[in-house]
C-alpha cells in the first residue's frame, strides 16, 4: 500500500511520478510531468541539500527538466516502442536516476569513498571506418575485443558492488563485438536486463534486425554519430556514411527505439552543429530525443590542433549552448562546456561518475584520458577486482584534484565549471599527474603526447586562451546569481 502523499518523502514522489512516467495516456502523461518538475526544482534549487552554487543548480534542473520532456515527446510521437519505454521507467529512472543509496553507503564502508555511478566499456577495437582523429587510432589489422566471460564479470561486479544501473558502451564500433561462442553486444545487454545501456555507435550497421533485437530487449538506447549534414558527415567519416545513418535512424523510429546523436565538435563545424537548422533535422525531422556534443579531442590518429576549436568558438558554443538548453526544450549536452551540470570532471571513478575499461583490459581515468595503471586481466589473476583500480594513485590523484577544483567545495571556492577537465582544459595538471604516478599509455599516440614537449605546451598555451575567455563567463552566469 502506498504511503498517503503527506507522509511521502520528496524522494518517493519522485520515484512515483518518475516511474509512472510514460505509462499513462497523454493526460496523465501531461499532469505527471508537472509534478516531476516541480518536485525537482524543489530540490536541486531550492532545497540544494549539498549546497552547490544556485545558477549550477538551476541550469542542471534545466537539464534534468529537458530530459525528461525528451521522454515525453518521444511517447508522444509513438518514437519509443512498449517494452523500450518501460525499460526507461522501470530501470533507467528505478535503478539509476534514483539510485538506492544502500549499496553506496556499503560500498563507502569498505573503501572509504563512495563508487561510480557508472562504468564505460569498449569491448572491442573493430570498426569498419576510419574517421580523422578518432581516439580508437586505426589498428583494424591487429584490433583486440575483450573477452565475453570477462565482459560479462565486469558488468556483474560493478552492478552488484557499487548499485551501478546504467553502462555506457563505446568503441571501436560495439555492434561489431563478437566475443566467445559468436556472443555480440546485444547478447551481452540482455543477460544484463537490469542494467541500462547507452552505445556510441556509428549507426553503419544498424539494419532493421538490429533495430528489432534492440526493441526485443528495451534496454538500450544508441546515441549516432554525426559531424553535422552529409557533406560534413561524409567528410570525417566517408562517402555515403550519412545516407547509411539516416536508414538506420529510419529503423530505429519503425522499431520504436529511443536514440541519440553524437556530435563531434571542430573549429570547421563548431557553428553548424548548433544552428536551427541542424537542431530541426535531428529532433524534430529524424526523431533523436538526446544528443551529446564532444569537442575534438587532438590525441588519436592523425591529431591536429588546427581541429581544436578555438576559444573563441568555444565561448561562442558556451552561450549557443546555455540558450540551447533554457529555450529550446532539447537535451543536448556538451561533455566539456556542459560540465556545471555534472558538477564538473567525473572521471577516475568519482561518486557520480565513472571509470572507462577498454577492449584490451586496460582501465583508464576517461576515454579522453588515455593513461592508465590497472589492467582487469591482472587484478583477476591476482584475485582482485574492478573496485581495487579505484585506489590506484592516478585515480586518487584526479579524484584529489576534483576534490580541490569544486566538487567537495563550499560554493564560494567553486572554480570554473565550463572549463572542467583536466586533460583538455587544464593539460598541465594531467600531464603532471601521469608523469608524477608513472602512469601507463593505452596506444602510441598517447605515448607519443607525454614525451613531445611541444604538444604540452601548444596545449598549456591554448588552456591560458581559455581562461582569458571563459573565466569571466563563469563569474557572471554563476558569482552574480550567488550574490542575487
Amino acid at each position: 500500500m502506498r504511503k498517503p502523499q503527506s507522509q511521502e518523502t520528496l524522494s518517493e514522489k519522485l520515484k512515483r511520478g518518475l516511474l509512472s512516467f510514460g505509462l499513462k495516456s497523454n493526460l496523465l502523461r501531461t499532469h505527471t510531468l508537472r509534478q516531476v518538475e516541480k518536485g525537482l526544482y524543489d530540490y536541486i534549487v531550492v532545497e540544494n541539500p549539498e549546497r552547490r552554487p544556485r545558477q549550477v543548480q538551476r541550469l542542471r534542473f534545466m537539464a534534468m527538466k529537458n530530459l525528461l520532456h525528451a521522454g515525453a515527446r518521444g511517447a508522444r510521437r509513438g518514437l519509443i516502442g512498449e517494452k523500450p519505454l518501460r525499460m526507461l521507467a522501470d530501470t533507467f529512472v528505478g535503478k539509476f536516476v534514483m539510485a538506492d543509496p544502500q549499496k553506496s553507503k556499503a560500498f563507502a564502508k569498505v573503501y572509504g569513498f563512495e563508487p561510480p555511478s557508472f562504468l564505460v566499456v569498449s569491448p572491442t577495437e573493430r570498426c569498419n571506418l576510419r574517421c580523422v582523429g578518432c581516439y580508437a587510432g586505426d589498428r583494424s589489422h591487429q584490433a583486440r575485443s575483450l573477452e565475453a566471460d570477462t565482459f560479462r564479470r565486469i558488468l556483474r561486479e560493478k552492478t552488484q558492488s557499487w548499485g551501478s544501473h546504467f553502462t555506457v558502451i563505446s568503441g571501436g564500433e560495439p555492434f561489431l563485438y563478437r566475443g566467445e561462442n559468436s556472443v555480440d553486444l546485444i547478447d551481452i545487454i540482455a543477460e544484463n536486463a537490469d542494467n541500462y545501456f547507452l552505445a556510441f555507435t556509428n549507426g553503419t550497421l544498424i539494419t532493421e534486425t538490429l533495430a528489432a533485437r534492440m526493441a526485443d530487449v528495451g534496454n538500450v538506447t544508441p546515441a549516432i554519430s554525426v559531424e553535422g549534414f552529409g557533406e560534413e558527415t561524409d567528410a570525417r567519416r566517408g562517402r555515403g556514411t550519412h545516407e547509411r545513418i539516416l536508414r538506420a535512424m529510419r529503423c530505429l523510429r519503425d522499431a520504436g527505439v529511443p536514440f541519440g546523436i553524437s556530435v563531434t565538435a571542430t573549429r570547421h563545424n563548431a557553428e553548424r552543429i548548433l544552428s536551427d537548422a541542424f537542431l530541426d533535422f535531428y529532433f524534430e525531422e529524424q526523431g533523436a530525443l538526446y544528443g551529446w556534443i564532444f569537442q575534438y579531442m587532438p590525441i588519436g590518429r592523425d591529431a591536429s590542433f588546427d581541429l581544436l576549436v578555438s576559444p573563441r568558438q568555444r565561448l561562442w558554443m558556451l552561450e549557443r549552448e546555455l540558450h540551447i538548453l533554457e529555450k529550446t526544450g532539447y537535451f543536448y549536452v556538451d561533455f566539456w562546456n556542459g560540465g556545471v551540470l555534472s558538477l564538473g570532471c567525473i572521471a577516475a571513478g568519482r561518486a557520480g561518475g565513472y571509470l572507462h575499461v577498454d577492449w584490451n583490459g586496460n582501465i583508464a581515468p576517461c576515454v579522453f584520458f588515455p593513461y592508465y595503471m590497472d589492467n582487469i586481466y591482472d587484478l583477476y589473476k591476482k584475485g582482485r577486482c574492478l573496485s581495487h583500480a579505484l585506489k590506484s594513485q592516478l585515480f586518487l590523484d584526479i579524484r584529489c584534484w576534483q576534490a580541490k577544483y569544486g566538487y567537495q567545495q563550499p560554493p564560494e571556492r567553486v572554480r570554473n565549471l565550463f572549463r572542467p577537465c583536466p586533460m583538455r582544459d587544464h593539460h598541465g595538471v594531467a600531464h603532471a599527474i601521469v608523469e608524477r604516478t608513472k602512469a601507463k599509455p593505452l596506444n602510441a599516440e598517447a605515448a607519443a603526447a607525454a614525451e613531445d614537449s611541444e604538444y604540452l605546451m601548444r596545449f598549456i598555451n591554448y588552456d591560458h586562451r581559455l581562461e582569458e575567455v571563459l573565466d569571466p563567463v563563469w563569474e557572471r552566469q554563476v558569482r552574480l546569481y550567488e550574490a542575487w
